[in-house]
């Protein structure tokens, strides 16, 4: 039985509080780079490379009455997409590794000069790119026209010379990467695709420094998790199809009848149009999240509809189909990874030796992190000591405020005023501007002469970016991200964050 997905999704309909990713190109659609400044990845020979693997031999899905299926019976496509998934590691462990040597050699050449990482890479690359003009930036839009359909002129103008900066900065920092790698021996330690690689080992050394593997190992955590998880996910949703077509084929055969006529009777025939009142409803209820008045998306909204009713009856008859049938899955999702996520220094709410640790990485900018910050609130208290909970910085590049509010959050913690500042920056979200901020300080009654010297003079700059680099190790590219006793929550509710506490409670607290 195919399944036909609604042919427009004009409104994303959560029930728990939606994420928002970090965004560096905008919406044209091209490959993501890295949510802070950070040099690019520069290709470099990788000892040891490994000759193309033969084509994996097939794995078994679901079994159906009987009849096993597998990757074989996939189609060829989705078949040579899932068994790419070794050869994507491999990428992304040289890419990791290459991240690594850059991010060394960046150290190396910021203690030379006696300064941070992040001043060089200010004054090397940051402070240099230049703007886009107004004719680079129509001549970008006239070429990507289909990316920017449906965007007003004012937004498509900024996502472009959003994203011709981030051309430009990316190749200024191959440029500086590569000034580095010229004057600073690099020497390859242990072959990074060793089996069973010990984190201890010295995977390179630069300028006489030795990178240990314990840190590529836990940036890739995450990467691998999320690899195996799509791989995962894609074998799922087409199995399920398989499940769903050979049931339809046997209640075919059973009534004598061909199965056209089933999803005709059961679905087609029974799909109806919706009413004026029912499209009306719909917009009322999500008007926040569509662009454009009723008149001009109505055609939309009623198709909309109209497939949405299609597939809540696909899935009934699928449900009817598979009340009486014998299917046993195969396949198994992967687990997630417990990472080592360090609390660093961080504003700390509860006992020290609570045995559930929650970290939050968030960007005080960020609606989600908004919304997203009640829920937390109240969820905690009803655990009392039993948790503790830690503040991270992760300001997203593409709201302008962020980094200098994550500043002031951590300017107000030096006077113990943290949580009551952090909440008033997600009630004044519009206002963060830094005469804002310093007005929050004075609400609260801080020093404002000791507080305004720490914002001016970019005192937590150092510590803000430390979290965002953590924050990357451990694969956050998004706010909020929670992790409970090392384990990220895949989907933000109460809900969730309380199973995961209660789920957490039950297992050793790992070291962190």
């Amino acid at each position: 039985m195919k399944k036909i997905a609604p042919l427009l999704l004009i409104v994303a309909l959560w029930s728990a509080v939606p994420g928002q990713t970090a965004k560096r190109r905008g919406a044209v659609r091209k490959p993501n780079v890295t949510t802070t400044p950070q040099p690019k990845p520069v290709a470099q020979p990788t000892p040891n490379i490994q000759p193309p693997r033969p084509p994996a031999a097939p794995a078994s899905l679901v079994v159906v009455n009987g009849q096993t299926f597998t990757t074989a019976d996939l189609d060829p496509a989705v078949r040579q997409e899932l068994e790419r998934l070794d050869d994507k590691i491999a990428e992304a462990r040289r890419n990791v590794f290459e991240l690594q040597i850059n991010t060394a050699l960046l150290e190396v050449e910021a203690k030379k000069r006696r300064i941070d990482s992040h001043r060089l890479y200010e004054l090397e690359v940051s402070s240099r790119v230049p703007a886009a003009t107004p004719a680079q930036i129509k001549k970008f839009l006239e070429a990507n026209q289909q990316e920017f359909e449906g965007m007003t002129p004012e937004v498509a103008n900024r996502q472009a010379a959003a994203y011709l900066h981030d051309e430009a900065e990316n190749k200024l920092a191959d440029d500086l990467v590569n000034r580095l790698r010229k004057s600073n021996p690099v020497v390859m330690g242990v072959d990074i695709n060793s089996p069973n690689l010990n984190p201890a080992a010295v995977i390179a050394t630069v300028a006489g420094q030795p990178l240990k593997a314990e840190t590529l190992l836990e940036r890739l955590k995450p990467i691998i998790y999320r690899l195996k998880l799509e791989a995962y996910e894609l074998s799922k949703q087409r199995a399920e199809q398989l499940v769903d077509d050979t049931l339809l084929l046997e209640e075919a055969r059973r009534r004598q009848i061909g199965p056209e006529q089933i999803i005709r009777s059961e679905i087609s025939d029974k799909v109806r149009n919706p009413t004026e009142e029912e499209v009306a409803k719909f917009y009322s209820d999500n008007k926040a999240r569509i662009s454009g008045d009723l008149n001009s998306v109505r055609n939309q909204v009623a198709l909309y509809l109209q497939n949405e009713s299609r597939r809540r009856l696909e899935k009934d008859l699928s449900a009817r189909l598979r009340k009486n049938a014998n299917i046993q899955w195969l396949i198994t999702e992967p687990a997630q990874p417990i990472q080592n996520v360090s609390v660093d220094d961080d504003p700390v709410r509860g006992d020290a030796n609570a045995p559930i640790t929650i970290v939050e990485f968030t960007d005080f900018q960020c609606p989600a992190c908004a919304a997203m910050h009640p829920v937390l609130e109240d969820v905690l208290k009803s655990y009392g000591n039993k948790v503790r909970f830690v503040v991270r910085d992760f300001p997203l590049n593409q709201h302008e405020h962020a980094r200098k509010a994550a500043e002031a959050a951590n300017a107000a913690n030096a006077q113990g005023k943290f949580f009551e500042y952090i909440t008033l920056l997600f009630k004044n979200q519009k206002a963060l501007d830094v005469p804002s901020l310093k007005k929050y300080a004075s609400e609260l009654g801080l020093d404002r002469a000791r507080f305004d010297a720490a914002l001016d003079r970019g005192v937590f700059a150092a510590e803000v970016q430390k979290d965002v680099t953590d924050g990357e190790m451990y694969g956050v590219g998004s706010t909020p991200t929670i992790f409970v006793n090392g384990v990220q929550l895949r989907t933000l509710s109460a809900e969730v964050l309380k199973e995961a506490i209660d789920r957490a409670a039950a297992k050793p607290s790992p070291s962190q």
